[in-house]
């Protein structure tokens, strides 16, 4: 049996401060707890999220899947398969719950699906929209928020059944932008307002459900860079665009802060991926900046982050594991 492997660790932030008395404040490795999944395999995580019960659901892209695991990785259940009638999913991308419901973004068919927690499908409905859906909120009176990366406005609100309540939002021009798999924009605040990124640029929204924004997050960050296209270009450079942007990933409220994350693809070397954080005040004043991330962070509660390692805990161990760490001051 794998057992859970706590790790205490700390990193100290180097990065400047965005105010002349702030101190420094320090990432502190809690635990790694590796998925218990017995004969089975993770596949490529897209999205994790965790329940008020501590129990894990991570959005499993490659295996058309969403793995149900409870506080230690032990897996609870499996929900949905590969194909497109009821209960099968195609390349999901986002989870969300609510209540006794787990909503998923069943992204390759198009379409919200939603289970009950024990695995049975209750209905699904089809988007008004396909092109690059990535995310999925649920409001705690049961609203589904659902963002498109190539749409004119931020996200589309539904009710359970399908029914559009409106869509928020307005992209600035030429704002559209590819997606990642893994890669999330779009979280919601303890209070229940939505945090979402355009990928390409500064700022990070504060907004209420209808669309209001009540905050932005954006600084001139050192290492920062938005996404420009050469002028007039008929073929993108792929490696020359990422010698410069830094996509803006998942922002999250950590320990009454918003943390601003953004990737570093290190293409002129071994091509591998840094991230960085900035860290803000809910007013959206900066805090500190150029933050050195361990990695890219999915979900937080309270001062504790979340995110994914593909290192293996153990030797032989052929499956992810989830890794905890504190945000301390």
């Amino acid at each position: 049996m794998k057992m859970l492997i706590s790790v205490v660790s700390t990193i100290v932030f180097t990065a400047a401060s965005g105010t002349a008395d702030a101190q420094p404040f320090a990432f502190e490795k809690v635990s790694a707890i590796p998925l218990q999944l017995g004969d089975e395999f993770v596949g490529l995580i897209s999205d994790l999220i965790q329940d008020t019960d501590g129990r894990y659901y991570l959005t499993d892209w490659q295996q058309h899947s969403v793995w149900i695991c409870d506080s230690e990785g032990k897996l609870i259940r499996r929900v949905g398969r590969e194909g497109a009638g009821p209960g099968e999913l195609q390349h999901p991308t986002g989870t969300a719950v609510f209540e006794d419901k787990i909503i998923v973004l069943d992204t390759g068919n198009g379409r919200v699906m939603i289970f009950k927690k024990d695995g049975t499908h209750l209905n699904d409905f089809r988007l008004d929209f396909l092109p690059m859906t990535s995310g999925i909120l649920v409001s705690k009176d049961g609203r589904i928020a659902v963002n498109s990366l190539w749409e004119p406005t931020l996200f589309t609100v539904y009710d359970m059944d399908g029914g559009i309540i409106g869509s928020r939002g307005e992209r600035v021009p030429d704002q559209a932008v590819g997606y990642t798999i893994g890669d999330q924009h779009f979280s919601q605040t303890p209070d229940g307002h939505i945090l979402y990124s355009t990928v390409k640029e500064y700022p990070v929204y504060r907004m209420q459900w209808d669309g209001t924004v009540i905050a932005t997050y954006e600084a001139d960050s050192p290492g920062y860079g938005k996404l420009t296209y050469p002028p007039g270009a008929m073929f993108i450079n792929h490696k020359e665009i990422m010698k410069i942007w830094t996509p803006i990933l998942r922002a999250l409220v950590v320990s009454d802060h918003v943390l601003t994350q953004r990737k570093k693809e290190n293409v002129e070397s071994d091509g591998t991926i840094d991230y960085f954080g900035d860290l803000f005040t809910m007013a959206g004043e900066p805090v500190q900046l150029a933050i050195e991330l361990p990695m890219q962070f999915y979900a937080a509660d309270g001062n504790l982050l979340y995110g994914i390692d593909t290192t293996p805990v153990d030797e032989g161990e052929d499956n992810p594991h989830i890794v905890v760490y504190r945000l301390v001051e």
